[in-house]
């Protein structure tokens, strides 16, 4: 799904907002109508469920008349809910609605906040395997929502832009809607929740200089890189920073991201300020998430640095054990050398890991083999002052 799509309106900022609601709220069933009037910017969803429609029609039939209370728990999760059928969506959503008033002291701003109680029957929700989880995290937010009647079906669409998620659209044939005002701290509490938990580091205080795309990159915010104004380029390398998007999704261990610029056509091979490509910053990073992605989709497991080193002789060096591991069974060139001749059991050496070395003395390396300078890694461990490293190269060392 691309933002904006073709045939859909935005229902904020945008010319002919009032003539497209006045539309819906002639056309629009009242609850329909209903969510044109909700301002999505900065809404939190505070749950989200499906389950199957028939389940939901026996239970309007017995109305709790069977001696039960006419509910279930048998639900379908969200995610990859795999029934060919549409479903029953329900979904809670607390939205805040920013008012100025024009006061005798000056502008003064206020919040109003409202719990929006939402049942869309006969919905189909897309992407199907919308990670819900990822929706309620304490770091998601509706960055802009849109509405309008799917042509040449009795359905209608809500699409929702949500930030760092994606996009989240959910087609329906029938909906009900209640509104009740709630306290600040009732969307405040939304936003302590645990956040996505992303591996890697926190991006750094660069980021928030960056452009539009790369920053969006770095964050792995795919709502914002839709709204990118440079994102129609993702080949484009901030000036300021050297970063393109993809450098900055690899970079801060963005796997989707990674997977989304790839897919808009996004350069594999493509060097940074400093001549470094995607897979190599992954590499120094540790951002394994990244590294798979990468792999998968045909890095060059032998490109060199500017030091003439591979990735993996890269990873030896940055002493990263779990990276040495899968560029080695993604089919890297283990006995590849690196700067002044250095072997990749050399450079594990050098790293002072001893986790790297272990990980390379797995693999088929020539233990004996000097660098440039007549070195062995041996002879490299010796220097070390922690003797666990010597301790593994000698010749009766057991893995």
């Amino acid at each position: 799904m691309n933002w904006p799509s073709v045939g859909y309106v935005s229902l904020e900022d945008f010319d002919g907002q009032s003539e497209h609601i006045a539309r819906l709220l002639e056309d629009a069933p009242p609850p329909v109508a209903a969510l044109a009037t909700v301002r999505w910017t900065d809404a939190r969803v505070a749950t989200l469920r499906s389950e199957a429609a028939h389940r939901h029609a026996s239970e309007d039939a017995s109305n709790g008349t069977d001696g039960t209370d006419g509910t279930t728990d048998d639900t379908a999760a969200i995610p990859g809910h795999g029934l060919p059928d549409p479903v029953v969506v329900h979904a809670e959503v607390v939205v805040r609605n920013d008012e100025v008033l024009d006061t005798a002291d000056g502008l003064w701003r206020r919040w109003n906040h409202a719990r929006v109680t939402l049942r869309f029957d006969d919905a189909v929700i897309d992407p199907p395997d919308v990670d819900a989880g990822a929706v309620l995290a304490g770091d998601a937010h509706i960055a802009r929502g849109e509405l309008d009647h799917v042509a040449g079906e009795d359905a209608w669409e809500l699409r929702l832009l949500v930030s760092p998620v994606g996009e989240v659209a959910i087609r329906f044939r029938d909906a009900q809607v209640a509104v009740q005002s709630v306290d600040e701290s009732a969307y405040d509490v939304l936003g302590d929740r645990p956040t996505r938990g992303w591996h890697g580091p926190v991006p750094d205080g660069w980021v928030e200089w960056a452009t539009e795309g790369v920053r969006a990159a770095a964050y792995g915010d795919l709502g914002g890189l839709h709204l990118a104004d440079d994102a129609s380029d993702v080949d484009d390398v901030d000036p300021r920073w050297g970063f393109a998007p993809l450098h900055a999704a690899a970079w801060f261990d963005r796997p989707e991201m990674l997977e989304e610029l790839l897919r808009r056509g996004a350069t594999l091979a493509l060097i940074d300020s400093e001549g470094r490509t995607p897979l190599t910053l992954a590499v120094d990073r540790d951002a394994r998430r990244a590294l798979r992605v990468l792999v998968a989709a045909g890095a060059d497991l032998e490109a060199r640095d500017g030091d003439g080193n591979s990735p993996i002789v890269r990873a030896a060096w940055g002493g990263h054990a779990e990276v040495v591991r899968l560029l080695a069974a993604a089919g890297a060139d283990v006995r590849a050398r690196g700067s002044r001749g250095a072997t990749l059991l050399i450079a594990a050496v050098d790293s002072a890991d001893v986790d790297t070395v272990r990980a390379v003395l797995a693999l088929d390396v020539d233990r004996a083999a000097e660098d440039d300078e007549g070195s062995t890694a041996a002879d490299r461990a010796g220097l070390l002052r922690d003797g666990a490293i010597a301790d593994l190269l000698t010749p009766d060392a057991t893995d």
